[in-house]
Formats: structure tokens, C-alpha cells, sequence
């Protein structure tokens, strides 16, 4: 987590941390390291969850213990609230998609109304199929340009970022990536956000 965001809950008195600043993390400079980042487009500016939801889906730097090589994210746009599902192939994107479609519904009483995506193969034929029979509009993105879905871009790299981080702490191998990602999604969505 950012210094910004440990003074924010310093703050609010949800963790007990004294003075201003903190000690620099080694482990975190070196797992942050980057080149120029992408010029920051205006946000969509999204009234209420599910009017978008950001997908993005990474290669792992290793197979995970599970035999994973992928995993896909969904960022909602007006929340930041991310979930990750790690993936053996790509074309399992579907499948989760469709879960997480049916879940996300349920626990929110919400419809979804819009996905962004990539132009990537995972998102044609059957994809676009499913979206348009439950009236989902699919947003794509031209293609070789992420700074269309810099949302979910820089949500992926803020995950990589903590999981290199993580293992490199702990002094873990890289089989624990997909172990590591849901600690880290699930700590991104404890933290505050700032859209």
C-alpha cells in the first residue's frame, strides 16, 4: 500500500501508526519500478456500480501451484472493487465471465450494464454472443492501444507491482504468483481508492 494510503487509514484510526512518514521498503522500490507512464485519460465518470466494469486479462510470469499461466480481472468502474480469477488458458474467459456476470448481479441487485475489453480474441465470437443476449454493451478498445483500458492497465500493474513485492518479502518463488495475486486483490479492495 502507497504512504498516502497508510496515512489515510492512520487517520481514520484503523491502523496504529505514529509520525509521518515511513522507513523506505526496499522491496517495494525495486517491485515498482517503471518506465513512463501512460498519459491519464479523464475517467468515464460512471453514477453507479456496474454502469462498467473494466476486463483485462495478464500472463503470469510462471504457472502458478494450480497449473495457472493467465489470469483475468474486473474492475467496476464507479467503485474500483477488482476481482481476479486466475485462468490455465484464455479460453476460459467466458466461463468466468459468465460467473462472475450471474454472482456480481445477485450481490449487488444490480444489473451490468457495459464491459470494456481489449480487442483481443477472447473477447469475439461466443463473448460478444453472450453480451448481446443479456444486453451487455461490449466496449472494445482499438487495438495496441492500452491507454483505452487504463483503468484495468494500471489496476494489473498496481496487482503485479504488490505480488512482486509480496514475494519478494516473504523470499517465496514465483509458483506462489496466483496465491499471492488473490492476497493482493483482496488488499486492494481493503484499501482506498482513488479514481
Amino acid at each position: 500500500m502507497s504512504e498516502k494510503g497508510l496515512q489515510v487509514l492512520a487517520r481514520k484510526k484503523l491502523l496504529p501508526v505514529k509520525g509521518t512518514s515511513l522507513l523506505t521498503c526496499t522491496h517495494c522500490m525495486s517491485g515498482k519500478q517503471s518506465r513512463v507512464a501512460f498519459h491519464r485519460f479523464p475517467s468515464c465518470g460512471k453514477q453507479n456500480i456496474l454502469d462498467l466494469v473494466h476486463i483485462n486479462v495478464c500472463t503470469m510470469q510462471n504457472n502458478t501451484l494450480g497449473g495457472a499461466l493467465y489470469y483475468v480481472t474486473f474492475i467496476d468502474d464507479h467503485s474500483r472493487k477488482v476481482w481476479a480469477y486466475a485462468l490455465k488458458s484464455k479460453g476460459q474467459v467466458l466461463d468466468v465471465f459468465k460467473d462472475f456476470h450471474v454472482k456480481i448481479e445477485r450481490q449487488t441487485g444490480k444489473q451490468l450494464k457495459s464491459v470494456r475489453a481489449n480487442n483481443g480474441g477472447e473477447y469475439k465470437g461466443p463473448f460478444e454472443q453472450y453480451c448481446r443476449s443479456h444486453g451487455i454493451r461490449l466496449e472494445k478498445t482499438v487495438s495496441k492501444t492500452p491507454q483505452q483500458n487504463g483503468v484495468a492497465e494500471r489496476m494489473n500493474r498496481t496487482i503485479c507491482d504488490r505480488i512482486r513485492c509480496m514475494l519478494s518479502h516473504a523470499k517465496l518463488l514465483k509458483s506462489f504468483w496466483g496465491e499471492t495475486m488473490r492476497i493482493a486483490v483482496d488488499l486492494i479492495n481493503l484499501s482506498p481508492s482513488y479514481p
